[in-house]
Order: C-alpha cells, then sequence, then structure tokens
C-alpha cells in the first residue's frame, strides 16, 4: 500500500476548540472582506458557478473551526469541485473560504477535516486511527459517433467520485479500497479479529458503513 504522506497531529482537532460558539450572517463575512476586517475568515467572493456541490440546498447547519474557535453559519455547503467551503451570499454571488485558514467544518453533521492542504470527511476517529473520505470530480470527455447523416458529438460528462485513506498512530496516512484485501492488509495485526468480527456480524468490506462498525470494534475491543 503506498503511503501518501507521513503527518503528525491530524486527529483531534476538535477537542481544543473553545466552547463557545458564536453566530454569524452571510452579511457580515461580505461585509468583513469588503472592509479588509475578514481576520477569522480569509477567502474570496466569487460569481455563482457550476461547480459540484455535496448538498442539494444551502440552507444547511455548519460550523467552522478556526483558530481555536467556533463559528455557526447557516447557507453553507462543500464545494466538491474546488474541495471548498461556500457560503452563498446572494443568489448570484458566493464567498469561498481559503481551505488553509478553516482547520475543519461540519455540515449537517457531517465532519471535515484539514489534512495538509485538503478537506477530507471523517468517517471514523479513534485514538490510533482515523477513516477519511475525499471528495472528487471525474470527467469523462465526450464522445463522438457516427449517425445516418454524419458523426454527432456526445457531450461531455462530470460525476462525483470517492477516494479513502486511513491515518494510524497520527501519522502514517495510507489509501484504501473498499474491499476485503485491501482492508486486511492496512490492518494486519489485527487481521484474524477483524476477519472473525466481519463474518459474525455479517459485514461486508465493500460497504463504507461495515468498515466503520469493524474500525468502532477495533477501537472498543483494544481499550
Amino acid at each position: 500500500m503506498k503511503k501518501i504522506a507521513i503527518l503528525t497531529g491530524v486527529l483531534f482537532l476538535i477537542a481544543n476548540f473553545t466552547v463557545a460558539q458564536k453566530r454569524i450572517s452571510i452579511k457580515k463575512i461580505e461585509s468583513r472582506l469588503i472592509t479588509n476586517e475578514g481576520v477569522e475568515f480569509v477567502g474570496t467572493l466569487r460569481d455563482k458557478n457550476n461547480d459540484h456541490y455535496m448538498f442539494p440546498k444551502w440552507n444547511n447547519n455548519g460550523v467552522i473551526f478556526v483558530d481555536r474557535k467556533m463559528y455557526g453559519i447557516s447557507n453553507i455547503n462543500f464545494n466538491i469541485t474546488t474541495n471548498s467551503v461556500d457560503s452563498r451570499i446572494t443568489q448570484d454571488k458566493l464567498f469561498m473560504f481559503q481551505s488553509s485558514s478553516v482547520d475543519s467544518v461540519s455540515i449537517n453533521n457531517h465532519l471535515f477535516k484539514r489534512v495538509g492542504t485538503l478537506l477530507y470527511e471523517v468517517l471514523f476517529e479513534g485514538q490510533n486511527s482515523a477513516f477519511l473520505k475525499k471528495y472528487d470530480i471525474k470527467h469523462v470527455d465526450g464522445f463522438e459517433g457516427r449517425t445516418g447523416v454524419g458523426s454527432k458529438q456526445g457531450p461531455s460528462q462530470t460525476s462525483v467520485v470517492f477516494k479513502y485513506v486511513v491515518v494510524k498512530s497520527g501519522k502514517r496516512m495510507e489509501n484504501i479500497e473498499l474491499n476485503k484485501k485491501s482492508v486486511l492488509d492496512i490492518f494486519e495485526n489485527e487481521r484474524d479479529v477483524l476477519e472473525s468480527y466481519a463474518k459474525k456480524e455479517h459485514l461486508s468490506f465493500r460497504k463504507e458503513e461495515d468498515i466503520i462498525k469493524m474500525l468502532n470494534f477495533l477501537a472498543t475491543s483494544s481499550s
């Protein structure tokens, strides 16, 4: 399994944030940017685009964690195309938060954390490991097909795809595929226990939710 990077301090970001949560309106964000007061919120105003977003609507329950503070923000969404957090200020205007200024963000109880320069969704986080999910876009070029009167160009298509990684002991980050071999290779020291538990509970190594159950089991059984 290819190692992506050696990372430290990836886990347990949320525990160190202050408990008090501030409510920030979208207009306040726009005002801070225009008046150069955007200390907490560094980003860019831009026009509405055709990017792919995680949630179909913008009226979401969001909490952004920045510099040990929590800010509650509505009209927020996760931009899959740019791997960023956006807020809709008006029907045609967006505010894109600079990813490097956001430690983590929770949108409708989906927690994203910044690892390096990218935001990953946290599917599971234990004392010694974390299971993370990266959203991405797959582009498929249009095709040219022959018809009775000539050629016809098919439209290009885009779709949302996922990549998964596991962080062990807060340092090593590895790609993981949702299949039995990949999971057991990464957790080779717990191979027999994990395989036995999955068989007993009728869990699939190809299902995201079942992998989470397995990791929860490993965390509780080793504590």
